[in-house]
Order: structure tokens, then sequence, then C-alpha cells
């Protein structure tokens, strides 16, 4: 694949302080190697990520429940828009209840799947310790930061190694990397795998656009995570369902076990907008939640229900305007 690297030199910095089951094809598998853990991996590249600061963090627990599911916005009327103004990175998105619609951006450049130099962070986990500009999250935890997360070089999406989070017990476990959001409206990609499907029954999520520092209990955090065996959204247990989908298991999609998916979202905390997309597909479109001041992206996984597992990314990318899946 053609994807071009700007990737954040591998250092401990901040350590110390410290898909749709049959998803439309093209981000979809890659080269792999077995589903054994290990650590390795060399070399060095440049970047352009900023460190977040570790800040205190609160050890207590986050609750969940099965909160309130709402619908999602984007099935109604084929011709209504909804429309970002202000500053260059404007995004203009248009809802026609075709789950293959692309959200168009006003930003710089042309979503190819490359790292765009306006992107706060970028990495495909290279280097032999985890990425500068990334922060372990929980802070109280970060000595521990490398017995939860390694640099794998059996499981790759492209390159030769991936970031493995490791399994942690099967109720509530915080295991992320924290990095800086451009501001309150931002897309991601990330190439996520697992050992278990993306969509479980239960209550487990895998990133987040979050207002606080990236510690847990700290401001208020938007998940991509899991529940009713689906892929969903989460605001203090306020939830936003797959398009057409209800609150049971069944009735909505989700991604398969031990195999690559292209994962992109959009959070517009201006307008309360966000989309979610699995392989090219978007399978959220939400308009009008809470507005929020978004400052950190964090990734990884969030555990409150299990079952536990390893997650594995790839290619992660953080940026003002849409970076797309690597052809």
């Amino acid at each position: 694949m053609t994807f071009h690297r700007e990737t954040a030199r591998f250092t401990l910095v901040g350590i110390s302080c410290l898909a749709l089951a049959a998803a439309v094809a093209g981000c979809t598998g890659s080269s792999d190697g077995s589903d054994a853990g290990g650590a390795g991996g060399s070399g060095a590249g440049t970047g352009g990520a900023s460190s977040v600061s570790s800040g205190t963090g609160n050890p207590g627990t986050t609750t969940s429940g099965a909160g309130t599911p709402t619908t999602t916005s984007g099935t109604g009327n084929p011709s209504t828009t909804t429309t970002s103004t202000g500053d260059p990175s404007t995004t203009s998105t248009t809802s026609t209840g075709d789950p293959s619609t692309t959200t168009a951006s006003t930003g710089a450049g042309t979503p190819s799947g490359a790292c765009p130099p306006s992107a706060t962070f970028c990495s495909d986990f290279e280097g032999a310790g985890l990425p500068e500009g990334a922060t372990y999250r929980p802070s109280y935890q970060a000595a521990d930061a490398l017995n939860n997360m390694e640099i794998d070089a059996s499981i790759f999406h492209a390159g030769a190694h991936s970031l493995h989070v490791k399994p942690g017990g099967s109720g509530y476990d915080w295991r992320m990397l924290s990095v800086p959001a451009p501001g309150p409206k931002f897309w991601t990609r990330l190439y996520v795998r697992s050992s278990v499907d993306i969509g479980q029954a239960e209550h487990n999520a895998y990133f987040q656009a979050m207002t606080g520092n990236g510690d847990p209990n700290e401001g208020h955090n938007v998940e991509v995570a899991e529940q009713f065996c689906q892929i969903l959204l989460n605001l203090h247990d306020a939830l936003v369902l797959q398009e057409g989908a209800t609150a049971m298991c069944g009735s909505g999609t989700k991604l398969p076990a031990n195999t690559w998916h292209c994962m992109e979202a959009y959070f517009d905390g201006t307008q309360g907008d966000v989309q979610v997309y699995a392989n090219g597909t978007k399978i959220i479109d939400k308009t009008g939640w809470d507005k929020l001041d978004f400052k950190t992206f964090s990734f990884g996984y969030l555990g409150f229900h299990g079952p536990a597992r390893s997650m594995w990314y790839d290619d992660v990318a953080v940026a003002p305007e849409r970076i797309g899946c690597a052809p």
C-alpha cells in the first residue's frame, strides 16, 4: 500500500510523568503474522505531534449502564444538509440515508490515507517504544504502561509493527494513549484489530474524543463503543445506535475478529455532530448532540464488562481534515 509516513519519533515521552461483518472492501485486511504478541521494533521517524501533560487523574472507576438509546439523525430527508462554518477546517456534511455516502471536508488536501501536514498526531508504531506525543492513561498507572501495551512485531497492518493493547481483566480496565486534538472538531483514522468481534453485547469502548486531558473522570467523553452487539456512541450512558438498529443484539452490525478494519470518525464539538465509518461505510451519523470543546483524543481499550481481549492499532492519524483509508 502507498501510505505516506509522517511518523512521530518513538520515545517514552509522557511515561515517566506518568466493522461491519460484511463490510465493504477497500480497507479490510493486510499482511499479518500469527495472533501471538511480541515486543520489538527499531528505527525512528519525525512528526509534528506535541506531548500532552500527564495530569493528575482519578483512580476511581467510571460507572456504566445500559443508558438511553437514541436513533441516529442521518436517515431522514435525503436533502437534509448540515453545514459548519468558521475556520479553514470547516466541514460540510450531507446525510442521504445511503450508508456509503461520504463526508466532504473543505480542509486542505484530499482524503488519500496519507498523513496530512496539519495532523496533530500520526504514528505507524515502527519504533521501539510508545510514540512521542502520546501519553499513557490513566496517569496513575503510567509505571505499568509497557506491561499493558507493547510494540508488536508479529501482527501489523502495514510496515512491520503495530501497537498491541494486551488483555486486562474482564471488568473495568482503562488502557489508552491520549494525544492532542486539533481543536473542538477533527477527524481521526485508525486501523483496528481485535481478538474478539468488535461489537459485544455489553458496554466497552475503543476510542473517544475528550474535553479533559485523557485521564478517567476528567471532563466529558464521546466514546466510540460497543453494546447490544453493535458499534455505537456513548456519552455518559446516553447512546446513539447504528443507523437502522435497535437496542438489541441482531439489529446492528459488528466487525469480525482477527481482521484489520479501517475506522474513521468525525467529531464536531461546536455543532454536536459525530460520524463514524467502518471500512469506508458510514455506520453512525449523529447531529445536534451535546456541544463540547474537545481537547484530547484517546485510543486503546476501555473495558467496563469485558470480555477481556487483545486490541491492535496501526497507522493512527488525527487531523483537522479527513484523512481517509489508504488505497
